[in-house]
Order: C-alpha cells, then sequence, then structure tokens
C-alpha cells in the first residue's frame, strides 16, 4: 500500500451551541438587606445600569454625617485663612509676637489637615453607599438570579449571573477519536447555526478539558468565535466542523507492523529495485482495526501489508494489486 497521511478530524461534524465567551457573577461588595431588583433572568442590560438595592439607610446617614463635617472643616479654614495672612503681613514690623503668630499658624495647619481628613471620610461613605447599588460591570444578559428581595446577603455573595455580550463562544463535546487524532487548542473550526448554515463564523479552539465526562466519555471544548452574525445568539444550535491539520496522521492496518529489536517497525518498498528494507516507526496509538503511526514514514512511500513475517531485508516483492492504496 501507498502510505497517505488522514486527516480524520478534518471535514467531521460536531453539534454543539453558542455560549458567552465572559460569564460573570454579580455580587455586592457590602453586607445588607436586598430590597429592590429591577431585572429578572432573560433581560438584556448596559453596562452601568442598576441591576439591584440594598437598604442603604445607614450608609446614607453616614454619608450626610461626613459631608457635614466636611463643609465645617472648610468653613473654619475659610476663617482661618485670613487670620494667617494677617499674622503673616505683621510679623516683620513685629506688630505680633512670635508666639501668636505660630500659634496661628499651628492652628491653620491642624485646619487643613482637618479639610483634609474629613474629606476622606465623605469620600468613604459615598463609595459605600454606592456599593448598595449593584451595577452591571458591562453590556449583556442575565442568565439567572440567585437572591430574592428582602434577603439579607453577605458581601461577595452571588446575586446574578450575567453573559457579557462582548464575545460569543461555540461549545462542544469532542469525542475521544478527535484527541487522539492529535486535536490540540489552536486548531481553527467553522461554526454554523443549525437553522441556517449560511450563517457562519471562523473560530479557534482555546479551552479544552483535560478529563472526559465520566457519562458520554466526551471532552468538553471551547471554540472563541470572530466577527459573530448577531444571529447567532446565546443557547442557539450550532454546527462546527474543523479545518484540517497541518500534520495529518499516518493510518495502516495491523497486519503491516513488525518489529525490529523490539521496536515497531514496517517493511518498505524501495520503488527502483522494488526490494524491501526493515524501517523503525514511532506508533501513536493502538486500536483493533488501525495504527496511528508518529513518525518514520512520509507520504508517497510504498509498504508491504501482508506475509510481512516472511520477509528480509533485500529481499525482492511484487505488487498484488496496482490499486490497494489506503486513503
Amino acid at each position: 500500500m501507498v502510505v497517505q497521511p488522514l486527516d480524520k478530524t478534518s471535514g467531521e461534524r460536531l453539534t454543539g451551541q453558542i455560549t458567552a465567551h465572559r460569564m460573570v457573577t454579580l455580587s455586592f461588595r457590602v453586607p445588607g438587606k436586598m430590597v429592590e431588583r429591577s431585572v429578572l433572568a432573560g433581560n438584556p442590560v448596559r453596562q452601568g445600569q442598576i441591576l439591584a438595592r440594598l437598604d442603604d439607610a445607614t450608609e446614607t446617614q453616614t454619608l450626610l454625617a461626613a459631608t457635614a463635617d466636611a463643609q465645617s472643616a472648610r468653613a473654619a479654614l475659610a476663617q482661618m485663612t485670613p487670620l494667617k495672612q494677617r499674622a503673616t503681613a505683621l510679623l516683620p514690623d513685629h506688630a505680633v509676637s512670635r508666639n501668636d503668630y505660630d500659634d496661628v499658624i499651628r492652628r491653620y495647619r491642624m485646619t487643613q489637615e482637618t479639610v483634609l481628613a474629613t474629606e476622606a471620610r465623605q469620600k468613604i461613605a459615598a463609595q459605600q453607599l454606592e456599593r448598595t447599588r449593584l451595577r452591571a460591570d458591562a453590556d449583556g444578559i442575565i442568565t439567572d438570579r440567585l437572591v430574592e428581595v428582602g434577603e439579607v446577603v453577605a458581601a461577595g455573595q452571588p446575586i446574578m449571573r450575567m453573559a457579557d455580550s462582548a464575545g460569543r463562544d461555540a461549545q462542544f463535546d469532542i469525542p475521544a477519536d478527535f484527541l487522539r487524532s492529535g486535536l490540540t487548542t489552536g486548531t481553527l473550526m467553522t461554526v454554523c447555526l443549525d437553522a441556517n448554515r449560511q450563517i457562519c463564523a471562523n473560530g479557534t479552539l482555546y479551552e479544552l478539558s483535560p478529563d472526559s465526562d465520566p457519562l458520554t466519555r466526551t471532552y468538553r471544548a471551547r471554540v472563541v468565535l470572530q466577527d459573530t452574525p448577531a444571529a447567532m445568539t446565546l443557547g442557539s444550535v450550532a454546527v462546527g466542523c474543523f479545518s484540517a491539520s497541518p500534520h495529518p496522521d499516518i493510518h495502516l492496518p495491523p497486519a503491516a507492523l513488525t518489529a525490529q529489536n523490539g521496536q515497531p517497525a514496517v517493511w518498505v518498498v524501495m520503488p527502483d529495485t522494488m526490494t524491501v528494507t526493515l524501517r523503525p516507526v514511532g506508533v501513536a496509538q493502538y486500536a483493533a482495526d488501525d495504527v496511528t503511526i508518529a513518525s518514520g514514514l512520509k507520504a508517497g512511500e510504498r509498504i508491504v501489508t501482508a506475509g510481512v513475517q516472511a520477509l528480509y531485508p533485500g529481499k525482492k516483492v511484487s505488487l498484488l494489486d496496482e490499486s490497494h492504496v489506503r486513503p
């Protein structure tokens, strides 16, 4: 037979679904009682939109108190500023004692520090009040709500899940044969809608589960899509086809395999003399009716597939069937 590489994954179609490239779990950064939820599962949301709110009575009062303290400190600074300017102007003429001047400067600087401290507390109080509002950090679609109005939640507790609208993935369950054929991350794929095969997008395999599903024995794979059509909405059934591998495998019948010094080998026919020579090969995988060769053979070489145990180096062979070419 003539060796011809074969990419088993090329042209094979898989059925999966369109998912979000980025799923976000939304939560409050402060604890409290949730008093309002403005969206439901399935609702589209915009970046910055308020999705839920905690009881903010305490935070509101804290902000009011901090604001009053800051205003009082600024008023005190406004009173101290002309006193400081007056003392500074009188000091060169000795119209004010050095002790009185130093006291004015000390009180002025203390007032400045008080303004900075109260404004910082005001800013922190405003941030705490804002954190009682749960906002969407990007455009997306709410996929699940995990807390009901009236529940007391902890800081960081999941409240909702959101699918980011920025990108789309296609998710597939890959048979083990694809992995044995050398399928790896970075493989290109064409993904089309099952309902309309004219709506397609190109993608790249970027995530491949190392463990198989215990029931289906398949491997979860995610393909990031480029320039996704608007019709490829979340949950749509998709059909994917992997592009041909740049390094397709060589597959031989088990009868072609023999051994040399305990290592797998095949008999290669020299085209000019029609004699055979034994060549070691690297085997990637054994199967019941197929052996995958990883190294040692090139496309176009002719090997012996029958009667290999009766051969020896230099023995002449003849072709039984010129058309016997394994696709």
